[in-house]
């Protein structure tokens, strides 16, 4: 059969609801290097995806805490594009140096950066880095990178068991320098946990899970750390507040945000639009929040969903997945948008199962698991009319017509 395990299907459902696409895109931007350059065992890969497990959930638990606050759909607040998304665009480099920084003769090796000197490469990665950059901008650098390495609900608890634990000093000289002595203060402590002996991120994790067993105590002390830690000012928002108070700040991150491109824009408002609408949650609810929003909002909406589940496998994962609830929608999405090829692709699928269209995913896996590779495939041959572009295009033309793409 030409389609992956289900399974795949499932564990990439998973992946979507708990937050956007830029998480797994983060996560894979850190792990895809390591396919392609490093030479590690079977055993090193489950250290480490183990290790990634911990860190994309903590980031995606982040992703519904932060949303549940937003369920308002302030539509006015996403006619601007935010200086955050400026600066987190640019910061990203400083949040993996490794990835962006490292010697021109060093090879990434996952393993190592378990060990000290793993470790003192990573630190050294990040100083190469910041030295590319200003010095009136390398602390605004620092406090992005650190909200994007601790903006979970056990923030402080991955980042301290993970490899970004390496830049504990260095981000609390920042702390120290930019007078956030509140925040300094839960870093020092979380440090403090460890003992004298710091000790390099494997024994910091080992410190937490011995063998099969999380240490409970260890871990609601971090846990603890975390919650006083989410009460604080969120770093992003304090490195926003230091460039909107900096002529010589402005001056270089205004135009970036001014000159962001379509496709970040666009971007933008789909996050936000998720965050309000949480297109996973039960099907009644989500119908209900898309029904109070202006149309065409509703329509960007349900059709990225599809669209990120094609692009991430195929049609036959859209139509697998909980997105497939909305697949009627999207037909009608794209009818109005008047995106023809596209719309019959859809219309093909939909027509592939009962009438009515089982809108329960429950109802439409039974469905599919009956079925053989005919049926399959047939549904994985409809990717090609849709992965062509036009709808991601359309989109970005039609906020724009109507003013809605962020400026």
């Amino acid at each position: 059969m030409r389609l992956s395990s289900r399974a795949f299907y499932v564990a990439a459902e998973m992946l979507r609801t708990w937050g956007p696409r830029e998480i797994a895109v983060k996560a894979w931007t850190r792990i895809s290097p390591l396919q392609q350059e490093a030479e590690q065992s079977r055993s090193e890969w489950r250290l480490w995806l183990l290790f990634w497990a911990v860190f994309l959930i903590g980031c995606t638990m982040a992703v519904t805490v932060a949303s549940s606050a937003d369920r308002s759909c302030d539509l006015e607040s996403l006619k601007r594009y935010p200086m955050a998304y400026a600066l987190s665009t640019r910061s990203i480099r400083i949040e993996s140096p490794n990835l962006f920084f490292r010697a021109p003769d060093e090879r990434l090796n996952y393993e190592a950066m378990l060990e000290a000197e793993g470790a003192a490469r990573l630190r050294a990665a990040l100083l190469r880095g910041l030295e590319t950059f200003p010095p009136a901008e390398r602390p605004i650098l620092m406090l992005a990178a650190a909200d994007s390495w601790t903006n979970a609900p056990d923030g402080l608890l991955t980042f301290f068991v993970l490899q970004d634990g390496v830049f504990v000093d260095d981000l609390l000289a920042i702390l120290d320098a930019e007078g956030l002595a509140m925040h300094a203060a839960l870093f020092r402590e979380g440090k403090a946990l460890f003992g004298p002996n710091y000790g390099t991120a494997k024994e910091r994790y080992q410190r937490w899970i011995k063998g099969d067993f999380r240490d409970e105590a260890f871990e609601r002390v971090l846990r603890n750390l975390s919650d006083r830690y989410r009460k604080l000012p969120r770093l992003m928002d304090e490195a926003v507040s230091r460039v909107e108070a900096s002529s010589e700040l402005t001056a270089i991150y205004e135009p970036l945000r001014a000159s962001a491109s379509d496709d970040d824009r666009l971007r933008f408002l789909v996050d936000r639009l998720m965050s309000c609408i949480q297109p996973y949650d039960d099907l009644d609810v989500v119908m209900e929040r898309l029904a109070g929003l202006p149309p065409l909002y509703a329509q960007i909406t349900v059709v990225s969903v599809f669209e990120y589940e094609m692009l991430n496998g195929s049609v036959h994962q859209a139509f697998f997945n909980s997105s497939g609830n909305l697949m009627p929608d999207v037909l009608e999405a794209l009818k109005a948008w008047k995106l023809t090829e596209q719309a019959q692709a859809i219309q093909k699928g939909i027509d592939m199962f009962p009438s009515p269209y089982p809108r329960d995913l429950n109802q439409r896996r039974n469905f599919m698991a009956g079925k053989g590779d005919d049926f399959d495939n047939a549904l994985y041959d409809l990717t090609g009319p849709v992965d062509d572009g036009a709808m991601h295009e359309a989109m970005i033309r039609l906020a724009d017509q109507a003013g809605i793409l962020p400026k």
